[in-house]
């Protein structure tokens, strides 16, 4: 399985660039400890709430399997259900009641809910569902639906009016975890027409969209009235929106804005939380020598100061990694990073022959901090005696495939997605994954597992191998930072999804 760019960039919640400090609209050197972002204050019902994101220009769509700027992803979010969804760390029912595993049939049964309608004011049936799997997964898309390598979606059946039965193409032991993972929007296809809490009022790619509230919606309607998203590419454009009062609410802030704070006294900087927080690091090419041995791949872990890049690359908003990515996500294993340790990483290296070895790591500046951790770690590890040539490229070329296979290793953050979609995502690309059979096996075991005993001791299996010999060099989490009226409330942050918040009950206080 091959995944595209947009996918790759849904994975670490890109799309911000490097930004200077701005001068202008309230900024102020004072500083302010962010706040930490619930979703428990209560908006007011009525109005109109306004947030800008950052946008993809003319490629934005109503297509929930198109458009993959942040932008679209907010707005789908609100527009379309999936069939099941994250609370936390735990799957819970959204479209669908039940996923059920059939004893020796390589199936499950899917339950839907009954009374959904759409937004055209039509009744959700199982046939919808599976018109929207045939779309999602066809192969005349350029990068079919995830989901495709689990289910197999050209055999699925429609055996009653809210239920189906689709087959799997390995074990799976949870199939709504998959189906909660995946970017999974039910839709009628070629129409933007979904059942979510909000539908499309207006729409301009790059620029805006109005959405209104569905007064149907099967769950507890929308506080607000009115959602307006807006769309910009650059983060001090999206701050200032919110300083001068155009916009409500912005998230994915350059850290330097929440190190020189606000003066205004109607705004504040919010955090997302330890539980969302985006993994930063670097990913080895295992493939190749020097990182084909797990010697090499340990000593660049024992030589970089984790707590240095924190302060330096995140400006002390965060803290540092363990390596390995998933950090709040179910099942994620939790355990204290690594002390530098720059003489047993000399031994390492000199043990795996690699002492004094040139190595060229990927970078581009995909999120703020990509590139100066990159440099930051090229001095580090020269300290061992490892000669770092640093590849900074352009956005448009930094995930290209064949020059991924020549590079030793690559940048990358994820944030607490699901340890499935973590997993599957990093071994789409040889140069990414971690080819070994005792971790291929680990993987299947923890998707295969009908009970969460299983479940637990399979994924504790996998990142014990990541842990030992694994091709991961997460060095810190970094806090996922947004500005907004402090009148703003209702603001959820769901599983893998720091960057581009729900608004399905958000509003003004």
């Amino acid at each position: 399985m091959t995944l595209s760019r947009r996918v790759l960039l849904r994975s670490a919640g890109l799309g911000a660039a490097a930004v200077a400090l701005p001068s202008a609209c309230g900024a102020a050197a004072s500083g302010q400890t962010p706040v930490q972002a619930t979703a428990s204050a209560t908006p007011k019902p009525g109005g109109t709430l306004r947030a800008v994101f950052t946008g993809g220009g003319a490629t934005e769509s109503l297509d929930p399997y198109v458009g993959g700027a942040p932008v679209d992803l907010v707005r789908h979010e609100v527009m379309y259900d999936a069939l099941f969804r994250f609370r936390g760390n735990e799957v819970e029912a959204a479209l669908a009641l039940a996923a059920k595993p059939v004893a020796g049939q390589g199936a499950f049964d899917l339950e839907l809910r009954p009374d959904v309608v759409w937004h055209d004011g039509t009744a959700f049936t199982a046939r919808d569902v599976l018109a929207s799997f045939a779309y999602m997964s066809s192969p005349e898309r350029a990068y079919p639906s995830e989901l495709s390598a689990y289910f197999d979606f050209a055999k699925a059946t429609v055996t009653g009016p809210l239920t189906l039965r689709i087959p799997t193409r390995q074990p799976i032991g949870e199939p709504a975890l998959l189906l909660a993972s995946y970017p999974a929007k039910i839709v009628k296809p070629g129409k933007s027409i979904g059942t979510g809490p909000y539908q499309v009022d207006a729409f301009a790619a790059g620029r805006e969209a109005r959405l209104k509230k569905f007064d149907r919606y099967w769950e507890k309607t929308a506080v607000s009235d009115e959602l307006v998203l807006s769309s910009l590419t650059d983060p001090q454009a999206k701050v200032n929106a919110v300083l001068s009062g155009q916009s409500d609410f912005s998230t994915d802030i350059p850290f330097t804005i929440a190190k020189t704070g606000t003066s205004n006294a109607e705004l504040e900087i919010r955090t997302a939380g330890p539980l969302g927080r985006v993994g930063f690091g670097f990913v080895l090419n295992a493939t190749k020598a020097p990182f084909k041995d797990p010697r090499a791949r340990k000593a660049v872990r024992l030589g970089i100061d984790r707590q240095a890049l924190v302060d330096s690359v995140l400006l002390g908003f965060g803290a540092p990694g363990n390596d390995l990515f998933g950090a709040g996500s179910k099942h994620f294993d939790s355990r204290e990073p690594l002390a530098r340790d720059v003489d047993q990483a000399r031994t390492l290296l000199k043990d795996a022959g690699a002492a004094g070895a040139t190595v060229v790591f990927r970078t581009a500046e995909y999120e703020i901090g990509y590139n100066a951790s990159t440099q930051l770690v090229a001095e580090q590890l020269r300290e061992l005696g490892l000669m770092v040539k640093i590849d900074q490229v352009g956005v448009p070329e930094f995930f290209d495939v064949k020059a991924l296979g020549q590079t030793d290793g690559i940048v990358f953050s994820i944030g607490a997605l699901p340890l499935p979609v973590t997993y599957s995502r990093l071994a789409a690309y040889p140069t990414l994954g971690l080819p070994d059979a005792e971790l291929k096996t680990a993987l299947g075991a923890a998707l295969a597992a009908t009970d969460e005993p299983a479940r637990a001791k399979a994924w504790a299996t996998a990142q014990q191998i990541m842990t030992d010999r694994g091709n991961t060099v997460v060095w810190g989490q970094a806090d996922t930072l947004s500005i907004a009226r402090k009148s703003v409330a209702g603001v959820e942050t769901r599983a893998g999804q720091e960057k581009y918040p729900y608004l399905g009950r958000a509003g003004l206080a």
